[in-house]
């Protein structure tokens, strides 16, 4: 068998080798779009593998929260989430009642929409928490009684989260099932829980890789602890 290639042979294979080597790489993923949630229901965004593992404590009534969430939180995942070089896990450190209600509905919708709640209600917080005085007697005593569900009922009707999240696209009736949710409200209530025994006293609040941090409430606070 002849071991000669024809010319036109050769020009083909040329072309060939010549446009598998001008071929784009392959883009690299976007962790930025990966949801996980953790066995005891806090929310993750990122590489799970990620060398840099970070807890962010926070409160929905929080005003320096709402401030990390709208001007330090877009930069740090940018440059650390979206690469692969850190996670970010949120658990809830509840402050009062209101913070109870938002933090209900930043979970309605499953994972896959919990972090886009998470910064509407962050990006609205002056509108909602500013009418906090509209909240009735009759919606305030439901505390007295534990029927939290009710209380929050009330808190969703009275204060404007139902336009809120209707601009998320979460119907009333949605909203109304999420804060009727039993479960979810053991796990805010248990990871608030779980914040005050690891030693956390205000909000926002991060641990690095298992150790809780001091004095970090900013972009570079969080840059200069990564690895």
């Amino acid at each position: 068998m002849s071991h000669i290639m024809k010319s036109g042979s050769i020009l083909v294979l040329g072309a060939f080798a010549l446009a598998a080597g001008t071929m784009a790489a392959p883009a690299k993923k976007n962790w930025l779009l990966t949801f996980s949630v953790t066995d005891k229901g806090a929310h993750v965004m990122g590489n799970p593998a990620a060398p840099n593992k970070v807890v962010e404590y926070l409160s929905y009534t929080c005003g320096h929260c709402a401030d990390f969430e709208m001007n330090h939180s877009p930069a740090f995942k940018t440059q650390f989430v979206a690469t692969g070089k850190a996670s970010l896990e949120i658990r809830n450190m509840l402050l009062n009642p209101i913070d109870l209600t938002a933090a209900m509905l930043a979970r309605c919708g499953g994972k896959d929409r919990f972090f886009g709640n998470q910064k509407h209600l962050f990006a609205t917080q002056a509108t909602w928490l500013g009418k906090a005085k509209n909240i009735s007697a009759a919606t305030q005593a439901h505390l007295k009684t534990e029927n939290y569900t009710a209380y929050m009922t009330g808190v969703y009707n009275e204060i404007g989260l139902g336009l809120i999240m209707q601009q998320r696209g979460i119907t009333p009736v949605q909203a109304k099932a999420c804060l009727a949710d039993k479960a979810a409200l053991k796990t805010v209530l248990d990871l608030t829980d779980g914040g005050a025994a690891a030693g956390v006293t205000g909000t926002p609040t991060f641990m690095i890789n298992g150790v809780l941090q001091d004095h970090v409430h900013s972009f570079a606070d969080l840059k200069a602890k990564m690895k």
